[in-house]
């Protein structure tokens, strides 16, 4: 039997009971009791955007944004989750809508969002930096946690990044996917720009450096590639966790403005005609090795790397630093379902 989809849309004065009781449903453990009737006020005063996930004609998750005065502020505001339901993707759904609606407002620059200690690595996943904890903030054993997600920083970041790119020598490129990260796939052909996430990619010889990656035939980016005959591997960081799950997970074909969704941000390099991912820890270009079986049968594409670069605040002398560096960024390790596991500690023999 199908499974009914979840679907967002504008929260209706009928689904108060339904949003009600998703509170109460988190309470006492996300919300204070306290809290109860300044959310009933909110659902029937505020002209603010509130949105809602029904499924099957039930309501899953709701949650809100508003435009503070300042008019460059937005805010998160009252999202939750049927508490039967936590774990399964719906509070991802649900923020990511409200930040896409918040994107498009270009005088917005900061996101602000007041959670607890149970959630705050959630938004901290989306790139949300805390600014403050007040213990008991909200109640009992409830802190507030206020964070900010800067929304036109990433110009500034690419800068600092182009800084700290430096070239790896090709024999040391495999080390750059030796520990077998979930990587970005670049690709350019016609005018078109594609990014993917692959989890299968692996490193093949030395001499000349090879690596392997496969490319499903469902993906917009395969065909670029093909046209192409080159494409681009990155490392993306824990930094990067909520661009990875989107690109990965959305197609060009069914999203074409996947990658500002996702908050991609684009860059190039002198002698290489491919689209470089801002903010990861390493890239490798590759000429396709074409090998007609494979990619037909396994889709199984080999490419010879041709260019190696990493960012010396994570990758230097030929080794990586994970131990040394901040753990934003460490490398993305997928497993399935939207589960990802950062590269853990160092163990020499």
């Amino acid at each position: 039997m199908k499974q009914p989809e979840n679907t967002i849309r504008p929260y209706r004065s009928s689904d108060r009971e339904a949003c009600l009781a998703l509170f109460d449903g988190n309470t006492p453990r996300f919300f204070d009791p306290s809290e109860r009737a300044m959310f009933s006020a909110c659902l029937a005063g505020s002209t603010d955007p509130y949105l809602v996930i029904e499924c099957g004609g039930r309501i899953v998750a709701c949650g809100g944004y508003a435009v503070e005065a300042d008019g460059v502020t937005a805010s998160l505001c009252w999202g939750m989750v049927a508490h039967d339901l936590h774990g399964q993707g719906l509070g991802r759904m649900l923020t990511q809508a409200r930040l896409a609606a918040i994107r498009a407002m270009p005088q917005v620059a900061i996101v602000r969002i007041d959670t607890s200690q149970h959630t705050q690595r959630f938004y901290a996943s989306f790139g949300f930096a805390a600014v403050k904890v007040t213990p008991d903030g909200y109640g009992p054993g409830i802190d507030c946690w206020e964070m900010v997600l800067p929304l036109h920083a990433q110009g500034d970041a690419m800068q600092a990044a182009h800084a700290c790119m430096a070239a790896v020598p090709l024999d040391k490129a495999c080390r750059l996917i030796n520990h077998g990260p979930a990587v970005l796939v670049s690709s350019r052909h016609g005018g078109v720009d594609d990014v993917m996430a692959a989890s299968w990619a692996c490193a093949l010889d030395f001499s000349p450096p090879k690596l392997t990656v496969v490319l499903d035939k469902a993906t917009r980016t395969r065909p670029l590639v093909e046209a192409s005959g080159v494409f681009l591997i990155q490392v993306p960081t824990a930094a990067q966790l909520q661009l990875t799950h989107v690109v990965g997970t959305n197609s060009l074909a069914d999203m074409p403005d996947k990658l500002a969704r996702a908050g991609v941000e684009l860059f190039g390099v002198d002698g290489h005609d491919l689209p470089f991912v801002a903010g990861c820890a390493a890239w490798l270009a590759c000429r396709l090795v074409p090998e007609p079986h494979n990619q037909d049968r396994y889709d199984l594409f080999i490419g010879e790397v041709v260019g190696a670069w990493a960012d010396t605040r994570v990758f230097r002398d030929g080794h990586w630093h994970f131990q040394d560096a901040d753990p934003a960024w460490r490398s993305l390790h997928y497993i399935a379902g939207g589960q990802f596991y950062a590269i853990g500690e160092s163990l020499t023999v």
